[in-house]
């Protein structure tokens, strides 16, 4: 049940930070890759909608994993 519940916090957090979050991300990537250029606005937005997706695939596993402790409990 703890478990269901950190997955859904870290899913939430996740969402409301995700612009920043992917921001980041482009520039730790450029400075890992030792790319020549700042990554461009399609591409953040890119990392962004990844972003979307797995703070949507940790709620939904949270919540679950929430639904079924209960039923199951």
């Amino acid at each position: 049940m703890q478990l269901g519940v950190v997955l859904m916090v870290v899913g939430l957090g996740w969402f409301v930070f995700r612009k920043r979050i992917a921001e980041r991300q482009a520039v730790i990537i450029e400075r890992m890759l030792r790319l020549r250029g700042p990554f461009r606005g399609e591409q953040v937005r890119g990392l962004e909608t990844v972003g979307l997706l797995f703070c949507s695939l940790l709620f939904l596993a949270g919540l679950a994993i929430v639904l079924l402790n209960a039923f199951l409990t």
